[in-house]
Formats: C-alpha cells, structure tokens, sequence
C-alpha cells in the first residue's frame, strides 16, 4: 500500500497529488481532490473493489452502493485485455477473473503531453484508481490514475485489502444502524458471512500464481496447497476445474500441473 493507507474509517485516503490525469467532461462529478486548492489537498475515500462488486453494484438515488455501502472513488487490479486509442481518451478493458471484463476511460485532456500518453500495454496487470459511472444497467471506470503493476504481490494485497476493507465498512454501518443494511448477496464480492471468500476471489489467486509461474512443467497442485494453505484442497481443485473450462490454464506434464493460457 505504497500510495495509499487504510483509514479508519474502512476506506482508503489519497491526496490531491497520487491520482492522474482525468480531464475529461466533468459531468457533475470530476475527481474532487484533482481540483482541490493547492494551500489544502482535501482527502477523499478510495475503497478497494474486485470488477463483480462495481458491476452488480446497485444504483440508489444517484449513487453507486455494494451491499449498502456507497462507491464512488475505487481501486481495482486486473489483467488489460483491450486498450483503444481515441481522439480525446483511452478506453481500457480491466479483468480480474470475477466476472466479464469493466470498461475503463481514461481522459487524456488537452495538454499536448497528455495527447501523447501511450496506452498501457495489452497483457500486463495495472492497478486501476477509478470513479464509477453509468447507469443501473450499464457501468463504466472513469481513470484517475492507471499503473502497471511493478510487484504481482500488489494483486495479492489488493484481493486482501478488499476482502478487509468491505468487512470493517460492513460492521461500521451494522454499528451505526443497529443492523446489516438489506442487500442482495450477489452484490458483493465475499460471501454472507464476512469471513468467507467468494469462489471469484479463489480463482482470481490461484490463476496469478499460475501465471507467475516461469517453469515449463507449470504449477502443480501441491504447490498451490503449500501458497495458499488457508483454501481447502477442494476449493482449490474447483478454482483450478473452472479456470480450465474458461480457457485459461492448461493440464502439462500430468494433470497435477498446470500453465497460463494467457
């Protein structure tokens, strides 16, 4: 969390000076630290999140919720499966393997340097600093800020700092409320109880440490149950049956190792 510190309020705080550019329409609601006076940088929430909460997140007089919890300024962590060139933005599809791909924009303004921002490359893990934007039906990322990642353990972390951040944002509003604000449980990216990791999360970490894998033979199962030893080899054999059936991962030398399609 190099760029970010987790709050006590659950969130996680960035001033004025950690996001890009987004100098695109504002749209009733640009990034608000980015215009914040300079004698006074304001702070503003950034709440981790997988791609699945920001998708099937519920739109709640003008607002964006998961589980009861309003999201606006976010982070997520994915692989960018497209990025398109256009006049005035970059448009990005960010994939984490919780669901289908979220459509990223990222503004490039007017200022000539920012005309000749190159792309982020196709391929690669970015960690994505976002407001979310659109409509019920239709949701979009509009980019504050857009990295590749320099270290895969940054994509361990985030899956942590999510799962972490939605419990205590979750208990903080059952404190305040006297009780767990009604949502559908299909909106969140963990299971009923708090603790429980949804399968989408399982899947996300088993396919990066496929991935990161540099040996021909591939990863083995074994392996995977020693990295992650707080999953059940289950759990771990479900994630492994359904990163097959999508195409992602390959069986190599005998059907207990496995390699990155990707």
């Amino acid at each position: 969390m190099s760029k970010s510190e987790f709050g006590s309020q659950g969130g996680f705080s960035a001033t004025s000076g950690a996001s890009g550019s987004n100098d695109g329409p504002s749209q009733g609601g640009t990034a608000p630290f980015l215009r914040a006076p300079r004698s006074r940088a304001r702070i503003e929430t950034i709440i981790p999140c997988c791609v699945n909460q920001l998708l099937t997140a519920s739109l709640v007089e003008d607002v964006f919720k998961v589980r009861g919890i309003v999201v606006s300024q976010v982070s997520v962590v994915g692989i960018i499966r497209k990025a398109e060139r256009a006049p005035s933005y970059i448009l990005y599809k960010i994939d984490d393997m919780t669901t289908k791909p979220i459509d990223a924009r990222h503004w490039l303004g007017r200022g000539k340097a920012k005309q000749a921002l190159a792309p982020c490359p196709v391929g690669v893990y970015a960690k994505v600093f976002g407001i979310l934007r659109g409509s019920a039906e239709v949701k979009i990322l509009e980019v504050l800020q857009i990295r590749v990642l320099e270290d895969m353990n940054e994509f361990t972390s985030h899956i942590l700092e999510t799962v972490n951040a939605h419990m205590m944002l979750a208990k903080a509003q059952e404190a305040a409320y006297g009780q767990s604000a009604p949502s559908a449980p299909s909106e969140m990216g963990l299971a009923p109880e708090y603790g429980e990791v949804r399968p989408e999360f399982i899947q996300a970490e088993v396919l990066h440490l496929i991935h990161e894998c540099p040996r021909q033979e591939g990863k083995s199962i074994r392996e995977l149950q020693t990295e992650l030893g707080s999953l059940s080899i289950t759990a771990i054999k479900e994630a492994l049956e359904y990163l097959m059936v999508e195409g992602h991962i390959y069986p190599t030398v005998d059907g207990e190792h496995f390699k990155s399609a990707d």
